[in-house]
């Protein structure tokens, strides 16, 4: 058993380093079996000199002197040892010291520069998830007012569209004054706002010695201020047979216009134009003069057309007319609901007054 020559801790004699302070051992005992050594050996030769000369003084004094000079090397190397074993374990404790408040701050810093790029990432991800709905939103805009555009467009380029056998169509302008116009077109508005909501002409219609220029069912005829003087309705690919199916026959006809004009207090008359088979145009006119001299036989009906048309006033909206029956004293008028597909009903319209009563199935006394 042996002792630590740095810091006296005990070791064992097969020891290299001090577990305690991690001195090496080898090299301090064999300085210290050196020195021992180099003592005994420094030693000898002294007491032998001293020993045969004992009786003079001056070999006391060299005795003294060499043991003096035997030592001092001896205390000088252990000391030198001792500081730079001391110079060693202080170096090594401030480099473990030193290694680890660096390990300390290198973790710290790699902890910021993660959270860091993190940051970055996530706004970089926001940055391009922003761009990109900025993007598809724009051109999703640009699709849709594009779109816009070009229904616009299209829809400028056919001009009105307009149904003559709808009820809209049949209540507002066969059954109503409509001589100041139709379809959002006016008498006195101007040839630009025609061409703002319809575009442009599409083509032309002459008519009782005037030019009426064509925006797809209407056509309109212009002043000298190119404003707008008269609406007309110029439908297309309707016969005069499917006119005459849907409305009856007409009350008059002059040349090729057939004239339906039931009611002569209602201060206007419809004139359907027909050339070549076809419709050309549809008026809603200032109420013509009566034919009859005799006023008192305004209220006889004597065409199956006013019985069509008496009918139409007493029904619903939605019934449909299929056909009417003359007889001698009264019409039948035969006709069927909205989701009826048979005319199982009928209104009976008296000739010489126009009264109406409602069949119900029974033996006509026509």
């Amino acid at each position: 058993m042996r002792y630590c020559t740095n810091c006296g801790h005990k070791i064992n004699d097969n020891q290299s380093f001090c577990n305690n302070c991690g001195t090496k051992l080898h090299d301090a005992q064999s300085n210290q079996q050196s020195n021992q050594q180099s003592n005994q050996q420094s030693d000898q030769p002294n007491n032998q000199h001293d020993n045969q000369q004992s009786d003079q003084p001056n070999n006391q004094h060299d005795n003294q002197s060499s043991n003096q000079h035997s030592h001092q090397p001896n205390n000088q190397y252990s000391n030198h040892n001792r500081i730079a074993r001391n110079r060693e374990v202080n170096d090594r404790y401030a480099y473990h010291y030193q290694d680890n408040s660096q390990h300390k701050r290198s973790g710290f810093g790699s902890v910021l520069l993660a959270i860091l790029a993190v940051v970055i990432l996530g706004l970089l991800v926001y940055g391009l998830y922003f761009a990109y709905h900025q993007f598809t939103g724009h051109n999703s805009s640009d699709d849709t007012t594009q779109s816009q555009s070009s229904n616009t467009s299209d829809s400028s380029s056919e001009g009105a569209q307009i149904d003559i056998f709808s009820d809209a169509f049949d209540q507002a302008y066969t059954k109503a004054p409509s001589k100041d116009g139709y379809a959002e077109i006016y008498n006195g508005m101007s040839r630009s706002g025609v061409e703002t909501k319809y575009g442009q002409s599409n083509g032309t219609v002459y008519l009782q010695g005037s030019t009426y220029e064509k925006y797809g069912d209407i056509a309109v005829l212009y002043d000298e201020h190119d404003d707008v003087s008269q609406v007309i309705i110029t439908p297309s690919n309707i016969t005069e047979d499917d006119y005459i199916e849907h409305y009856g026959e007409p009350d008059d006809r002059e040349g090729n216009t057939l004239i339906y004009d039931t009611y002569k207090d209602n201060d206007f008359s419809v004139l359907v134009t027909i050339k070549d088979g076809m419709v050309l145009a549809i008026e809603n006119v200032d109420q013509l003069p009566s034919n009859n001299s005799d006023d008192s036989d305004s209220d006889e009906v004597s065409s199956t057309s006013e019985a069509r048309a008496i009918a139409n006033d007493v029904l619903d909206s939605s019934d449909w007319i299929h056909s009417v029956d003359e007889g001698e004293f009264s019409y039948r008028v035969n006709y069927g609901k909205e989701n009826e597909d048979k005319a199982h009903r009928a209104i009976i319209v008296e000739k010489s007054d126009g009264s109406t009563s409602e069949w119900h199935g029974g033996e006509w006394d026509y």
